[in-house]
């Protein structure tokens, strides 16, 4: 990373514009401007997360909830006092435990806890999470925002998270890890970062964290499933088109051993460049263009070609001789009458038209596409979002010949937590009855194909994609290929959770998982149920639906 700090350090000696912290991902102001989003359908480009405060405002005008008042104050102006500020200092503002503002400096400082309690029927038989950290934002001078927060944690997850990890060595959406009594886990979290404006249109931002690109609950571009990596996040926004880049430094392979990842040596390090065209072609119309790279080796080192900001990449790789992984595609939103919006993905990493009308099966058409709709206020019911979901990935999706060019991150996937060859449907209902209220259940049906013995099917995206299928001759078969080839297991899951928010940002959640696991061959028949209790201080929500 370090050419790209030393790239924005040339930018900053620009003049700074505002600038504003971000929602972090799962923040529970996402449901409020995902309605608000379809009902105004004004331009907002909802595509690229994390969204930035001061977007949401000028997303939001006049139709601020009372909770994003106090969320948005800085925008808002609220200053309404809480009646039940501590030492008066402390709780002055519902929204903050201590609040500090002056000519120079804006500052917020909350506490980040989470805990909860669950029951399982399968061999761990009770999960539990304990988190305890900080979290502080604010702006220096209005012109640079910072942002970071940091947890210490330990936890039990049910025995199919478990699988997950034992199988990648690594527990999703987090890092390193240290075994924690017998079945649990023990890690650090960590992310923030500091935001510049260079201009009215453009900013910066560096930081340790992670993003999603989609408007569905997947994404097949980029996703926060894995853990959080360093980055430097450019944004240009303009009336007709956004355009985010993102270079970014990632983990190409974990090493660990029975009670943990290793950390003795440092992990092989790869890079990822990124970018993102939302084209506005009517405010309730939006088209995307993205493109990726991932590259890296056992000697590691930047690739000054990609760090230039409108490049192709797909010509550069060609140029470098096509060792890296260019993966590139496009996505839509389109926003109906106010109240349905349609939206969908469409990510190429190989294609030849000529071999997919053949229909012969060749291994290298690999592509995966998502459909999606979400319909606000059914039936009068107002604060109600229904939304149904299909993604399919062909074998081979997102592999390379290893960990350094694989669409990967820490041994888990930058795009679908399912990986590739499979085909999903899902189903959801969100239901904000009030600021204090809101219920979710959500319904996942999916089926892929496994891997049987060593041999490669096309969904372990870790594994190398020269070594697939046997031809009997020492090679791999290059056709006859089909979706869903391999060991075809099926998985269904119901997910339903209740939550109510006692006072600003505290939550009382009650969740119930059902999870049904099934083979072909007979190797796979599994029923796990999960019921939990959780108290979330400052933490977004997280669904473990894989």
């Amino acid at each position: 990373m370090r050419k790209t700090i030393w790239i924005l350090s040339i930018l900053t000696t620009s003049t700074l514009a505002a600038q504003s912290t971000d929602f972090m991902l799962g923040h529970p102001a996402y449901q409020v401007i995902e309605l608000e989003e379809i009902r105004s359908s004004n331009g907002f480009n909802s595509t690229f997360r994390p969204f930035s405060r001061s977007a949401s405002y000028s997303l939001l005008g006049e139709n601020v909830t009372p909770y994003m008042r106090k969320e948005l104050r800085t925008y808002t102006g609220d200053s309404t006092l809480s009646d039940k500020a501590f030492m008066k200092k402390l709780f002055k503002y519902p929204a903050d435990l201590f609040y500090y503002k002056d000519e120079n400096l804006e500052l917020h400082v909350n506490p980040v806890i989470h805990f909860s309690y669950g029951k399982t029927n399968d061999a761990i038989g009770s999960t539990f999470v304990n988190s305890r950290g900080a979290e502080i934002r604010g702006r220096v001078d209005n012109k640079v925002a910072f942002y970071t927060m940091i947890t210490e944690n330990q936890a039990r997850y049910p025995e199919y998270v478990n699988d997950v990890r034992d199988s990648t060595l690594v527990v999703p959406y987090e890092g390193f890890w240290k075994q924690f009594a017998t079945t649990g886990v023990d890690f650090l979290r960590a992310q923030g970062y500091i935001d510049f404006g260079f201009s009215k249109s453009i900013s910066a931002q560096l930081g340790f964290g992670k993003h999603f690109v989609g408007n569905g609950v997947r994404s097949l571009i980029l996703s926060d499933y894995s853990n959080n990596y360093p980055y430097l996040r450019i944004n240009t926004e303009t009336k007709i088109f956004d355009y985010t880049n993102v270079f970014a430094e990632l983990i190409a392979e974990a090493r660990g051993g029975t009670f943990g990842l290793l950390g003795t040596g440092g992990f092989g390090k790869k890079y990822m460049a990124f970018h993102h065209l939302n084209i506005k072609l009517k405010p309730n119309l939006h088209i995307g263009l993205f493109e990726s790279v991932m590259y890296g080796d056992s000697t590691g080192g930047l690739k000054v070609e990609y760090l230039n900001p409108i490049i192709f990449y797909r010509a550069v790789e060609q140029q470098n001789g096509s060792e890296d992984n260019a993966i590139l595609g496009m996505d839509f939103k389109w926003n109906i009458k106010n109240r349905v919006s349609l939206y969908g993905q469409l990510v190429i990493d190989e294609m030849i038209i000529g071999e997919v009308l053949a229909g012969d099966g060749w291994w290298g058409n690999k592509q995966g596409f998502q459909l999606g709709a979400k319909y606000v206020d059914p039936f009068g019911v107002e604060d109600l979002i229904l939304q149904a979901e299909v993604n399919r990935v062909r074998p081979y999706m997102y592999a390379h010949e290893d960990g350094f060019t694989s669409y990967s991150h820490y041994n888990l996937s930058l795009a679908h937590p399912l990986g590739a060859n499979f085909t999903e449907y899902l189903g959801r209902a969100s239901y904000r009855l009030s600021d204090q209220w809101s219920f979710e259940g959500m319904v996942m049906l999916a089926s892929y194909g496994n891997d049987i013995g060593d041999v490669n099917y096309g969904r372990d995206i870790l594994k190398n994609y020269t070594l697939r299928r046997p031809d009997g001759n020492g090679g791999s078969l290059e056709f006859g290929n089909t979706h869903l080839q391999g060991n075809k297991t099926d998985l269904t899951m119901l997910f339903f959770r209740a939550s109510y928010m006692p006072r600003h940002n505290l939550f009382l959640d009650l969740d119930a998982t059902l999870r049904k696991e099934s083979d072909a061959n007979g190797f796979i028949d599994t029923s796990t149920s999960v019921i939990g209790f959780s108290l979330r201080w400052n933490v977004p929500s997280r669904r473990y639906l894989f």
